[in-house]
């Protein structure tokens, strides 16, 4: 039977900051409407007319959110660049 070797403590402070620097990575809104655009760009031209109701309603929902996302997003980076000065 082979011996588990316990891990030194820093091994384990050099695991714990890969994961934190993992988690750390955050999604831009350029990343979010990318997404959107390429659900869209996948669902573009099906002919719902052919697809079950459960299909024709998933390919209508994936439009209305992906048109959200990137709705939201537009809103607030024109909000970052236009946001007024209240300094003055």
């Amino acid at each position: 039977m082979e011996d588990i070797k316990e891990p030194t403590e820093d091994e384990i402070i050099q695991e714990e900051q890969l994961l934190l620097e993992g988690e750390v990575e955050m999604t831009t809104r350029s990343d979010y409407i990318s997404c959107a655009f390429y659900a869209i760009s996948a669902i573009e031209g099906m002919d719902t007319g052919i697809m079950s109701k459960e299909g024709a309603r998933r390919i209508k929902r994936i439009l209305r959110k992906s048109l959200r996302i990137i709705d939201d997003c537009i809103n607030e980076m024109h909000d970052e660049l236009f946001e007024e000065d209240t300094e003055d």
